[in-house]
């Protein structure tokens, strides 16, 4: 009877060494899960009022954007290199945009707006073209309530304290920043930051409020 008993608790010992670590795995890959501050820019750090972004939106019938011009709506904002090769294994910005793109599904019926903003430079990379933007809409099939926006001459990235892609926020109703990563952001913790901005319960919950 003992031996059972042991042999079951090195099971459920090893189940959970298990379950750590895969998202460990992902960690390793990615990067820090959650930076709320340290090295972000004091400006855009957690808890501050979200600098002013605004610029030509990259859709054939043209348009622009402003971040003042959403208040009253929560803003997932994300600073990526949108011309990342297919070919780059593991690329964190490729694999941001399909949480993007989920969160956005999921969320902007309920007043959620998304932002792509193109950081080329802090890729290293040349600034794309208005063009090469329309296109990476199109590769993507992203949905037309994405707006995404070119950087050109690098303001927003300095105004965020953009160091490392994907960096991504999700700015409240009233244009505050509550949550910023320097890094790649897991659905789950886009899912949780999000949810109760837009009044969706958390899972296992009740009714947000």
């Amino acid at each position: 009877m003992t031996d059972n008993i042991r042999g079951m608790r090195t099971r459920r010992w090893a189940i959970g060494v298990l379950a750590l670590a895969a998202p460990l795995g992902i960690l390793a890959t990615f990067g820090p899960w959650h930076s709320d501050g340290g090295d972000s820019a004091a400006s855009a750090a957690v808890g501050r009022a979200a600098p002013e972004l605004s610029g030509q939106i990259a859709r054939q019938t043209g348009g622009t954007f402003a971040l003042s011009g959403e208040r009253g709506h929560a803003v997932l904002l994300s600073f990526l290199n949108t011309q990342a090769g297919a070919s780059a294994a593991g690329e964190p910005s490729r694999a941001q945009i399909v949480f993007l793109k989920s969160m956005n599904t999921q969320n902007h019926p309920h007043g959620l707006r998304t932002v792509i903003v193109d950081s080329a430079t802090v890729a290293g990379l040349r600034v794309p073209s208005d063009d090469a933007l329309i296109n990476f809409t199109f590769d993507w099939a992203l949905d037309p309530s994405i707006a995404v926006v070119g950087d050109a001459n690098g303001s927003a990235e300095r105004a965020y304290g953009i160091t490392r892609l994907p960096t991504t926020l999700v700015i409240d109703k009233h244009g505050i920043v509550r949550h910023r990563w320097n890094g790649f952001a897991l659905a789950a913790q886009l899912d949780f930051a999000i949810r109760p901005l837009v009044g969706r319960a958390l899972v296992g919950s009740g009714p947000a409020h």
